[in-house]
């Protein structure tokens, strides 16, 4: 008997340190209340000033409120009501990416790369090139300095290429909700559901399996005005596209909802 108790422990325990191990260090560790970077904790409801002595210098500002960080894959902006910083944006897809290539992007729809138009003219037998040499040299100048260029998007010149902590469930690039589900199961999680509010006469609210664009959270709304008055944590948000995570969303939320398409 104490041989099969002994056995039983060294398995549970095992069972625990895969459980663990299966998570790598991450310099992200996110929670409804508590968001850190390599251990400091990020400064929500403070101004950008405060987010530079964690990340240094932000590379670019975005229609005044938004500071992006090109090389990490984050941006950072500003509360509608004052200059203090209440939503993180973390990136595993930008403009270079597949679905950014082919104008698939939430905040770039149809901007489609020179270099995809090239292979989708090619690959439908047609070379303009060939007796035009100039034909793209146009649309190349758009993308590289004109209303196409990266600089005029939101989205990161870099992704986030690291695992993230999130409640206990690794998130990273590539991705897909049932993925994410799997590992938050393993963790004893609640799962992310499809929060509907893409107003598209389908009834998906609280869906694990929708492919439809939109947002996957935890999160179910307030019950009533009192819980929302009374509201203070960070509203994690999973943003699907075509079927993989684009990129995480998460919002300081003093009784509000932050639900905006």
């Amino acid at each position: 008997m104490k041989y099969f108790l002994i056995l039983f422990l060294n398995s549970t325990f095992l069972q625990c340190q895969t459980s663990k191990a299966d998570i790598p260090e991450t310099d992200f560790y996110i929670s409804e209340h508590t968001i850190t970077y390599k251990n400091q904790e990020l400064p929500f409801g403070k101004p950008v000033a405060e987010w530079i002595k964690i990340f240094g210098k932000y590379n670019r500002v975005y229609q005044t409120s938004v500071y992006i960080w090109d090389d990490l894959g984050i941006y950072v902006s500003e509360s509608d009501k004052n200059s203090t910083i209440d939503e993180l944006h973390i990136f595993f897809m930008n403009l270079d990416s597949p679905l950014g290539q082919i104008g698939k992007l939430e905040q770039a729809k149809g901007r489609m790369s020179v270099k995809f138009v090239k292979e989708r003219n090619h690959k439908d037998g047609w070379f303009p090139e060939k007796t035009d040499p100039e034909f793209y040299t146009d649309m190349l100048d758009e993308e590289k300095k004109g209303s196409k260029a990266q600089q005029n998007f939101i989205y990161p010149f870099k992704i986030y290429n690291k695992s993230l902590n999130i409640e206990g469930a690794e998130v990273k690039e590539g991705m897909k909700v049932s993925d994410i589900n799997k590992k938050r199961i393993a963790a004893d999680l609640p799962v992310i559901k499809y929060y509907d509010a893409d107003m598209n006469n389908k009834h998906e609210d609280g869906s694990v399996t929708t492919l439809s664009n939109g947002y996957f959270t935890t999160f179910n709304g307030f019950d009533n005005d009192e819980e929302r008055s009374k509201a203070d944590f960070y509203n994690i948000m999973y943003r699907q596209t075509e079927g993989e995570i684009e990129y995480i969303r998460i919002v300081n939320d003093k009784g509000q909802e932050y639900f905006k398409f």
